[in-house]
């Protein structure tokens, strides 16, 4: 099973994956956003696994160009 976090000064990301329950929401990716305003709350994105494969090729045709 994989379960990594990166974390920067104003990111983190968390991956869940391989997972043998399949419970709904057991492998997901994380995107969590800090917000330098106290006011305003952090941002969370998210995501299955297949979501952010896809989200992957789309940056990387994206950006390869």
């Amino acid at each position: 099973m994989l379960n990594k976090t990166k974390k920067t000064k104003s990111l983190t990301l968390s991956i869940r994956n391989g997972d043998s329950r399949k419970q709904a929401g057991s492998n997901r990716l994380m995107i969590e956003v800090q917000s330098e305003d106290w006011k305003t709350p952090a941002s969370v994105v998210n995501m299955t696994i297949r979501e952010a494969q896809t989200l992957r090729s789309f940056l990387n045709e994206t950006l390869a160009e």
